[in-house]
C-alpha cells in the first residue's frame, strides 16, 4: 500500500516545490485538481487500481460502522464510552477510505480543507501538530507568556489551533509572537479556532495585556482588553461570530504606553464547563482581573492560545485620547541625579584643597 502511494505521489508531484505553510480555507473552494491521464504511466495506473480497491473496502467498513453507531445511539442503552468508541471507529475508517486519494492529498497541499470530511480534519490536525504547534509552544515559553499568564501545566498541549488575523489584513494569520504596529489592531481582530472534534462547544475569549505598568509598585500587571463568553466552535464553525456571544468587556485596542518595553497581548480561548455546554450568564469581570483567578472561578479550561507584541508609537496616543479619554502617559526614564554636578551645571570639585 505504501509503495503504491509513493509511486502515485511521485507521478503527480514529480517536480520540486518550495515548502510553505498551508493556509486554512474555511469553505471548500471548487477544486482545480486535474486528474492525470490514464494509459501514460503503467506504474501509476496500477497504483490507482490498488488505492481504489483499498478505498472501496474501507468505505464499506466505514458505512457499516456508521450503521452500528446509529443503532447504538438509537437504542438508548449504550454507554457514553461505547458511543465514543464507535464514533472513533467510524472516524478512523472514514479517514482510511480517503487518505490516499490523490485529489484529497493535492487539496491539503494547497491548504484547502473541507473540515466536514473526516480525512481533511485528520490532515489539518496533522499539519498543525507539526511545526506550527512547535513554534507556538517555543515562543510562549521563550517570551514568558507561560508562566506569566497561566500555569504551563494547566495549558499543556493546546487542543485547538487559535489564529489571529488583523482587520487591516484579514487574509493573513499572525505568527505567534509577531511584533506589530499598534495601529494595525485599532479594530478588533478576527478570531479563528480550528477544533478537531465534531460537536459544537461554548468558549470564552479573553485578550490580556501582560505588561501594563503598575506605577505604585514599580512593576507590571495584567489588564483585560476583551472578554466574550458563549462563543460556539466546532469542526464546521471555526470563525468567531462575536455577535453570537456574550460580550463581558468590549474590545479596547492595544495602547502600550510611551517609555515601556514591548507589550505582550495574549489571546486565550477557554472551553466552558461541562464539556462546553455550560453557559455563562451575569458574569462580572473588570479590566484589572487576573486571568488565572477568572478561569478558576468560572470553570474555564484553555483550548487555544496565541499572542502578538506591540510597542509605543504616535498612534497609541490617539487611543488614549479618543478611546480611553485619558492624557497619554509617559514612562520615559527620568535622568539620574548626579552628585558631582552643582545647581549651576558645573562639575563640583571633589578635591578639598584644589
Amino acid at each position: 500500500m505504501n509503495a503504491a502511494r509513493h509511486v502515485l505521489t511521485l507521478a503527480r508531484f514529480g517536480c520540486k516545490v518550495a515548502a510553505r505553510q498551508p493556509r486554512t480555507q474555511l469553505h471548500r473552494l471548487q477544486s482545480t485538481y486535474v486528474k492525470p491521464a490514464s494509459g501514460v504511466n503503467p506504474a501509476y495506473d496500477e497504483a490507482v487500481k490498488i488505492i481504489d480497491a483499498y478505498a472501496a473496502k474501507k468505505a464499506a467498513e466505514a458505512k457499516a460502522a456508521a450503521t452500528e453507531l446509529a443503532q447504538a445511539q438509537g437504542s438508548g442503552s449504550a454507554t457514553d464510552e461505547q458511543i465514543s468508541a464507535l464514533k472513533k471507529k467510524w472516524f478512523d475508517l472514514a479517514v482510511e477510505a480517503e487518505i490516499n486519494d490523490p485529489e484529497v492529498l493535492w487539496s491539503a497541499k494547497q491548504g484547502e480543507y473541507d473540515l466536514t470530511r473526516p480525512v481533511f480534519l485528520h490532515l489539518r490536525e496533522q499539519a498543525w501538530r507539526g511545526r506550527p504547534l512547535e513554534i507556538l509552544m517555543q515562543r510562549l515559553l521563550q517570551m514568558f507568556v507561560l508562566p506569566d499568564l497561566l500555569d504551563p501545566r494547566d495549558v499543556g498541549t493546546p487542543s485547538a489551533q487559535l489564529n489571529i488575523a488583523l482587520s487591516a489584513n484579514p487574509q493573513d494569520v499572525l505568527e505567534p509572537g509577531s511584533l506589530i504596529d499598534p495601529s494595525e489592531a485599532r479594530e478588533q481582530p478576527e478570531i479563528e479556532l480550528v477544533k478537531f472534534h465534531e460537536d459544537s462547544r461554548l468558549h470564552t475569549l479573553v485578550m490580556v495585556d501582560l505588561d501594563e505598568p503598575l506605577e505604585t509598585q514599580q512593576t507590571f500587571r495584567e489588564q483585560f482588553h476583551w472578554v466574550v463568553a458563549n462563543l460556539p466552535f466546532s469542526k464546521s464553525q471555526s470563525k468567531a461570530n462575536i455577535a453570537e456571544g456574550l460580550t463581558l468587556l468590549p474590545y479596547v485596542p492595544p495602547h502600550p504606553a510611551r517609555g515601556t518595553p514591548n507589550h505582550r497581548y495574549a489571546f486565550v480561548l477557554f472551553e466552558q464547563g461541562e464539556n462546553g455546554s455550560n453557559r455563562l450568564e451575569s458574569v462580572e469581570v473588570s479590566r484589572d482581573s487576573v486571568l488565572r483567578t477568572f478561569a478558576a472561578q468560572h470553570d474555564l479550561r484553555p483550548a487555544g492560545i496565541s499572542f502578538f507584541r506591540a510597542s509605543w508609537n504616535e498612534s497609541v496616543d490617539n487611543v488614549y485620547r479618543d478611546v480611553l479619554h485619558q492624557t497619554p502617559p509617559n514612562y520615559g526614564v527620568a535622568p539620574t541625579p548626579r552628585s558631582d554636578i552643582g545647581p549651576d551645571g558645573r562639575k563640583i570639585n571633589v578635591y578639598e584643597n584644589y
